[in-house]
């Protein structure tokens, strides 16, 4: 008996066009992973460079109310229109802080009390 090889004709015919096929297919699913990676990256990109300047807003915003807030000019600007001064350390009053729900104790201090 001669064998002529149709069995492997048969299989040669079936998975040759689908060996192709899926070649093909991951050819192009590699080419959309790589084109959908570096829309990515772009993307990403575009976002460090947002936060970047919003990073560097921030920071102008944060020296722009240090300087608004500094004691020299808040003290300029309430003794020059509302008549407002800073305490002096001798007429200041301190509050002890009692235990319980009692009101509080506002009294001066023991050394200027004996001059009354």
């Amino acid at each position: 008996m001669i064998h002529t090889g149709s069995g492997r004709n048969m299989f040669s015919f079936i998975f040759k066009p689908l060996f192709i096929a899926i070649l093909l297919v991951g050819v192009f699913g590699l080419v959309y992973l790589r084109s959908s990676v570096m829309t990515l990256e772009y993307s990403l990109g575009e976002l460090e460079k947002t936060k970047m300047n919003y990073l560097r807003e921030r920071k102008m915003l944060f020296a722009e109310k240090t300087s608004l807030l500094s004691i020299e000019k808040v003290g300029a600007s309430l003794s020059g229109s509302h008549g407002f001064v800073f305490p002096d350390r001798v007429r200041v009053i301190h509050l002890n802080k009692q235990k319980g729900s009692l009101p509080y104790k506002a009294s001066l201090e023991k050394r200027q009390l004996t001059g009354y």
